[in-house]
């Protein structure tokens, strides 16, 4: 018996020790993995960079491309890249697409893939001059379980077909949140989607009233003021309510007004605090807002605005 124990004890040390050698070994080749790729997606970008500076008509050549993971890389770099800049020309973009075939390889790993990597795939596809038949293979992709995977999906559609904008941001089923606004907003801000704010902050859909009053504070138009002020006063959704008074602080327009004053009453005390912290970054004075808050949150609002103050003096 005493023998069998010590036969046990060593088989399992033996696995033990296999199981730790493994893991460093797969530890290892990660991170040979991980340097390879820095190396070469560097080597990537600065090709890429000289091939949009030169425009000289050619799709460059881009080493060890049928290496595992290079072509992902260059998705990755080209997607980066589209990110980044605005006012990009998106022709040499296009070629390099067309002559590695990154939209045929990244439909392939999308239809092959399920969760968060499917997701993942499509924000590539999203990032890279798509045309409307990648568009249209992406649009079964809809309906997923995935929240993600379904948001990602209407971003391929967007960025390939923007004159479509408007409806199929109106058709889409979930809330935006506000990481997913911004996502549409750096589109926009490519070019991409050359929207009115107008149509926008009057529709009855949830979702576009969220991009409109995005681009309304992102680009500071004052002129959306009387828009504004009807959002605060009548839409009965808190977060939208809530949104357009937070675009009228952006804009530093005056808030002693009858709107903002009932969507205050409607506000709890928390959402309250939070907007007069806002309204202090934003250089409200205690004075121009004497009207909008009680005499138990006012000392509350002039600690707030001193403490500004005196961080600013310290700078």
């Amino acid at each position: 018996m005493e023998r069998l124990y010590i036969l046990y004890s060593a088989a399992a040390a033996a696995a033990t020790v296999l199981l730790l050698a493994a893991r460093l070994a797969a530890g290892l080749r990660a991170r040979r993995r991980r340097s390879r790729d820095a190396v070469l997606g560097s080597r990537y970008l600065h090709i890429l960079m000289l091939a949009l500076a030169a425009g000289d008509g050619k799709a460059p050549r881009f080493p060890l491309i049928r290496r595992s993971g290079a072509r992902l890389l260059l998705a990755e770099t080209l997607a980066g890249v589209v990110s980044a800049t605005y006012g990009l020309d998106s022709e040499p973009l296009r070629r390099i697409v067309a002559a590695y075939r990154l939209d045929t390889w990244l439909l392939r790993r999308v239809a092959r893939s399920s969760g968060y990597r499917r997701a993942r795939y499509l924000w590539l596809l999203a990032g890279l001059p798509a045309s409307a038949e990648v568009a249209a293979r992406c649009a079964r992709y809809r309906a997923s379980r995935n929240r993600c995977v379904r948001f990602c999906a209407l971003m391929t559609r967007l960025a390939a077909d923007p004159s479509t904008a408007l409806r199929l941001m109106a058709d889409h089923t979930d809330p935006f949140s506000a990481g997913e606004v911004a996502e549409i907003m750096t589109l926009l801000r490519r070019g991409m989607l050359p929207i009115a704010y107008e149509p926008l902050v009057e529709s009855p859909v949830r979702n576009l009233r969220m991009v409109g009053l995005s681009i309304v504070r992102q680009f500071g138009i004052e002129e959306a003021e009387a828009h504004l002020l009807r959002i605060v006063e009548q839409d009965e959704a808190p977060e939208l309510g809530r949104e357009a008074l937070y675009t009228l602080c952006s804009l530093r327009r005056p808030l002693a007004r009858r709107e903002v004053a009932e969507r205050l009453r409607r506000m709890e005390a928390p959402e309250r605090k939070a907007l007069m912290r806002y309204m202090a970054r934003e250089g409200y004075s205690p004075a121009a807002l004497h009207k909008l808050f009680g005499e138990r949150e006012r000392p509350y609002y002039e600690s707030l605005v001193k403490s500004y103050k005196r961080c600013l003096a310290c700078r």
